[in-house]
């Protein structure tokens, strides 16, 4: 490649960068933003947390060892490679034979939606809870049911009350730890619960749980237990190893199994034979793994704290904030009914930084949580964090001074 190359291609992926980060908020892209703004939004890594050099070591090590390297370009089979699906699950707590490698999260995702609903299925969620996976539930045409996110959890004595009055779901969508947007943690009682619930009124449970291996603070509750033949774990290492890569799983029933790797099958097959072969010889690493982990815990931490800190200082009173115990976002809520936060996003953008609108997270259509917002602080510097922080308590201020 030329040095021309090389740079045509750097642009190109700077850019991509940027539109990311600016769609990353959800609702209408941006306007009056620059490019330099500190963006509070999307749900993307550190670029200090990616481990560029383990990545680079370990497909240098794939592509140079002539017994792999071929091997690892041609095509494989659905379910995943056996060292990979190996180690996802050890890391699982299961049998490797219930591991399907996917193309990350939302691919997983989708490969199970299309597996078991059918266009008018209903489908119980979170309140709030993560665009996306609402945007591939409306492709396939499946109705939505809102579970309020409480302080105290998931409000499953109304789901449950409802389940009794006759609502039938095909399944219960959760983000158990770290949720998206709220950041909250999932009491183990309510995923006993929920499993509970889907085995007696016959619904599959989906923990969607990319945050969990990113906990920094408090004490880590088990995931939804695998023991229930109705519930299916949807995980990825887009949160840490970076989603350039591409690669999540999916951990599910037997009776499930089977209909799943057709689906892969007959849709794209499988994933890159090269990428799965590169990732299972870095997790293969003793302590490579943990050594990431470690440092992105650490570096979330900080920031966390920065950004709280900052902003608790510089609008005492305003925002109501939960100390984040993991994953990469803050939930806050202004205490002033009547401000427009709107009107305050408006002038942030304009002071040089953004956030994501809470309404955005609401499955009934942005009716709701139009008092909360969105705080993505893993992608930016605890520097950075502080100033926007402050650009942040100038537009509040700003929305409060009369016409």
């Amino acid at each position: 490649m030329t040095a021309a190359a090389g740079t045509d291609l750097a642009t190109v992926l700077s850019d991509l960068a940027t539109r990311r980060s600016t769609l990353g908020g959800f609702g209408p892209a941006p306007t009056g933003l620059a490019p330099d703004a500190i963006r509070l939004l999307g749900g993307t890594p550190g670029d200090e947390a990616l481990p560029t050099e383990q990545l680079q070591r370990v497909f240098a090590e794939t592509l140079a060892d002539p017994a792999v390297s071929v091997a690892a370009l041609q095509y494989s089979t659905a379910p995943g490679i056996e060292p990979l699906r190996a180690w996802i699950a050890a890391h699982e707590g299961t049998d490797p034979d219930r591991v399907l490698v996917t193309n990350g999260a939302l691919h997983g995702l989708s490969l199970l939606f299309s597996a078991v609903l059918d266009p008018g299925d209903t489908v119980a969620v979170e309140s709030p809870t993560f665009p996306l996976a609402l945007r591939v539930l409306g492709h396939r045409g499946a109705r939505v049911v809102p579970v309020p996110v409480t302080a105290d959890g998931l409000d499953l004595d109304s789901l449950e009350q409802r389940l009794r009055d006759g609502l039938r779901i095909k399944l219960l969508y959760l983000i158990p730890d770290f949720q998206n947007p709220t950041g909250a943690t999932l009491p183990a009682v309510d995923r006993a619960r929920a499993a509970e619930l889907g085995e007696r009124y016959g619904f599959l449970v989906v923990s969607d749980n990319p945050y969990r291996d990113l906990r920094f603070a408090g004490d880590p509750v088990d995931d939804l237990s695998l023991d229930s033949d109705a519930v299916v774990r949807v995980n990825t290492f887009s949160k840490t190893l970076g989603p350039g890569v591409r690669l999540g799983w999916l951990v599910t029933p037997e009776w499930l199994r089977p209909s799943l790797t057709q689906l892969r099958a007959n849709i794209d097959q499988h994933t890159s034979l090269l990428t799965q072969t590169a990732i299972a010889r870095l997790l293969h690493t003793p302590g490579a793994f943990d050594d990431i982990l470690t440092h992105a815990r650490t570096l979330y931490s900080e920031r966390a704290a920065a950004l709280t800190g900052e902003l608790r200082d510089a609008l005492p009173g305003t925002l109501d904030i939960t100390d984040a115990e993991g994953g990469i976002f803050l939930w806050a809520r202004a205490t002033d009914p009547d401000l427009d936060l709107t009107a305050v996003q408006t002038r942030a953008r304009a002071l040089g930084t953004d956030f994501s609108l809470g309404r955005y997270f609401d499955p009934e259509g942005a009716v709701h949580y139009t008092d909360h917002l969105r705080l993505g602080f893993s992608n930016n510097t605890s520097a950075d964090l502080r100033v926007a922080a402050r650009r942040l308590a100038e537009a509040f201020t700003a929305s409060h001074r009369p016409a």
